[in-house]
């Protein structure tokens, strides 16, 4: 037996420990704001959603067929998430080589700084290995579960950063180490806990991942591996762009803003998580589908109110309080960024009953045009600024009206003409 997906409860166990973790984060950032010299935070920061962004090709889009069909798979579930670590693996081991070396290449300046940036290319790694035990726990109705590996991601880095930069300062290679601890523990948990929950499964729905072979999983995960990159790079391109057309010191001002932005951002990226397992119940059943969409839709729309003015004004305090020296500067990009905030939330819904349709390449294609848009305008609108990091901010506003108007028309196409059937939701 599995528990059922339940989009309040569950939504509300995996917000929770995003917010747990982002505000463990936050002090993490106090730390190396104020361990690094000026300049270096901005290389840090630079690196990390550098790998993040590249690291998610090893994702490979598997994690997301886990989510999607882990509960009707059943006992199946747990092969599956077997085959899609062990392809996973095989692409991990170049990538973090790659990877470390194009990170010291764009921002190192030492072999201190190449021996960092491998230890963060395989601290990224090891986080999306965890992706497959996360995704099974979320189908099975344990997000309480997958909440506990989420925290135990941040808080042993927390932990880790504190310690080093206590002992050995802003030295990249003390503090790359101390970023790898949250991932490694965090692996042997979700193992821990996904293991013993697939084996307790029974019987469960053939389907199309229930015997594929590698070859096959990784052609059925490709447009999900395409929407991972672009969810990843869609709340980072900013600053990469920063970094490409401006400078470091542009990069710490949108970092400082953006901090307060992704607290609010965390618990979009849970309603997505928990609705793919939702809407995925359902599936091949359209009238269940349009019921839970319009029932997510009110939910949400009703939180985007309270969220747009009581977050907006606790992240406004917080940035006062934590970060003063960058204040002045970087409320104002928090405030552009409330905006894209709001968009990216009410985007949510139409995102989300793309991804379970019959063609989930169109999913990755919405997120890449909001990317692509995000893009132009930066640009367009930072070579010439005076204020770099708020020509982003408005960038991101740009990107993310693009995705909410392109996915509420497709989804609109897919869904709002039901079938003769007369189902309806228990």
């Amino acid at each position: 037996m599995t528990r059922r997906v339940r989009l309040e409860r569950d939504t509300v166990w995996l917000s929770a420990a995003d917010m747990a973790a982002l505000l463990v984060g936050l002090a993490v950032h106090v730390v190396l704001t104020r361990a690094f010299t000026e300049g270096d935070y901005g290389r840090w920061v630079l690196l990390l959603d550098l790998f993040y962004v590249t690291a998610t090709i090893v994702d490979l889009g598997l994690p997301t067929l886990i989510g999607r069909d882990g509960e009707r798979l059943g006992s199946a579930a747990h092969d599956l998430v077997h085959r899609c670590i062990r392809i996973q693996i095989r692409f991990a081991l170049p990538m973090i080589v790659i990877g470390g070396l194009l990170g010291w290449w764009w921002v190192g300046d030492s072999t201190v700084w190449l021996v960092a940036s491998i230890i963060l290319a395989l601290s990224a790694c090891v986080q999306v290995l965890t992706y497959a035990h996360r995704a099974a726990l979320r189908a099975l109705g344990e997000s309480r579960q997958e909440a506990w590996v989420r925290f135990v991601d941040r808080g042993a880095t927390a932990i880790g950063i504190v310690f080093a930069a206590a002992q050995f300062g802003a030295h990249p290679i003390a503090l790359a180490m101390a970023t790898f601890l949250g991932p490694l523990g965090a692996m042997f948990v979700a193992i821990r806990l996904g293991e013993k929950r697939l084996s307790n499964i029974e019987f469960g729905e053939k389907l199309e991942t229930s015997t594929a072979d590698g070859r096959a999983l990784v052609h059925l995960g490709l447009p999900f591996l395409l929407a991972a990159i672009a969810l990843v790079a869609n709340v980072r391109v900013e600053k990469l762009m920063l970094g490409t057309l401006s400078t470091t010191t542009s990069v710490e001002i949108f970092q400082i803003a953006w901090l307060a932005f992704i607290a609010g951002y965390a618990p979009i990226l849970s309603i997505r998580a928990v609705m793919l397992s939702w809407f995925g119940e359902v599936r091949n059943q359209r009238v269940k589908m349009w019921h839970r969409a319009k029932r997510a839709a009110i939910l949400i729309a009703v939180l985007s109110v309270p969220g747009f003015f009581v977050g907006g004004w606790m992240g406004m305090e917080a940035l006062a309080i934590v970060f003063p020296d960058y204040y002045e500067q970087s409320v104002i990009v928090f405030s552009w960024l409330l905006f894209a905030w709001v968009l990216s939330l009410l985007a949510s819904v139409p995102l989300a009953l793309v991804q379970v349709s019959e063609r989930p390449l169109r999913y990755a294609a919405l997120l890449w045009s909001g990317i692509f848009a995000d893009l132009v305008a930066c640009w367009i609108l930072i070579p010439d600024s005076v204020f770099p990091a708020e020509s982003a901010a408005i960038a991101a506003i740009i990107g993310a009206a693009v995705v909410l108007v392109t996915a509420s028309a497709e989804a609109w196409r897919l869904y709002s003409t039901p079938t003769s059937s007369t189902e309806v939701e228990p």
